[in-house]
């Protein structure tokens, strides 16, 4: 199998250029204690870093070490994050920010792949797939994000009968672990959402939605993937289309953040590849301090 190391030098550049803006460990501690559920099995001291939860602080320890140290319990140490990623000829279009979208689910993929590895975590990718959803096992390391970007690269484009929602519910009913679970999709996969589904997933897991968001119907220049033309004047360029498409994606992602709030889960927007990394810092920010939605 040939890899092409592409995604892989992108992700590194990436990373080393936030960190570097930002401090070297600015990423440490994201995804510590993102559980809302904790073992009270202790299991060792580290030094504080931004991130941690001061009610973790041990003072009689720190007092004695001259440093700040917070306790770290066996459920920190290595956490399960599973990748719910949509895909289909919707793919081929633009975001909002007129970069590629097939592009931007990859790169957002497998950024915080990377991240959360980096992090000491294992993870695994799901996908809808013909008559059932391809999930792989929770590892970590270059070699199995390579893989799967490999792999998720060469289907992310084909149309299959599943949706992400059945692999959402397939993950459940399959996947015995308790997991942090980013699901990647559209406006199309947010509208797919019901109460029921999220509630059933954040009762158990930790819930965070990323919404990769598409290009508008109308404006200058669109193409329709799925007729492979350009759109028609007369409606690329209707105010009332617009803001009738407007309302429309105001409505779904409101509702979505709503469903969200009620169960305790977390929504973001992404349309930029310059942005994966600071908004999901910000999405695990409000998710752990308790702002859903």
């Amino acid at each position: 199998m040939k890899i092409d190391y592409e995604y892989l030098s992108k992700i590194r550049r990436a990373v080393a250029l936030y960190t570097n803006k930002k401090t070297s460990n600015i990423l440490d501690g994201d995804f510590h204690s993102l559980h809302r559920g904790r073992s009270m099995e202790f299991d060792d001291l580290k030094e504080y870093m931004v991130g941690d939860d001061v009610h973790d602080i041990d003072w009689k320890s720190s007092s004695r070490m001259g440093t700040i140290l917070v306790r770290r319990y066996m459920t920190d140490r290595r956490h399960n994050v599973m990748f719910i990623c949509d895909r289909g000829s919707k793919m081929q279009g633009d975001t909002a920010s007129a970069e590629a979208k097939k592009e931007l689910m990859l790169m957002t993929f497998g950024t915080l792949a990377y991240i959360v590895g980096r992090n000491g975590a294992d993870y695994a990718m799901a996908y809808p797939g013909e008559g059932s959803s391809s999930i792989s096992y929770f590892k970590s390391g270059t070699e199995h994000l390579e893989k799967l970007l490999y792999d998720y690269e060469s289907k992310i484009t084909s149309d299959v009968d599943h949706t992400i929602v059945d692999t959402l519910n397939e993950v459940l009913n399959t996947v015995r672990k308790k997991m942090i679970i980013f699901l990647l999709t559209d406006i199309e996969g947010l509208s797919l959402l019901s109460e029921g589904t999220v509630r059933s997933v954040a009762s158990s897991h930790d819930l965070l939605i990323i919404n990769v968001e598409d290009a508008f119907l109308t404006g200058d220049n669109v193409f329709d993937t799925e007729l492979s033309r350009y759109e028609r004047f007369f409606l690329s360029h209707s105010k009332a289309l617009h803001l009738e498409e407007v309302r429309q994606r105001e409505a779904i992602i409101g509702n979505t953040s709503e469903i969200c709030k009620r169960n305790r889960a977390a929504l973001m927007t992404l349309s930029s590849e310059e942005d994966i990394i600071g908004r999901t810092v910000d999405l695990l920010e409000r998710y752990r301090n308790g702002y859903y939605g």
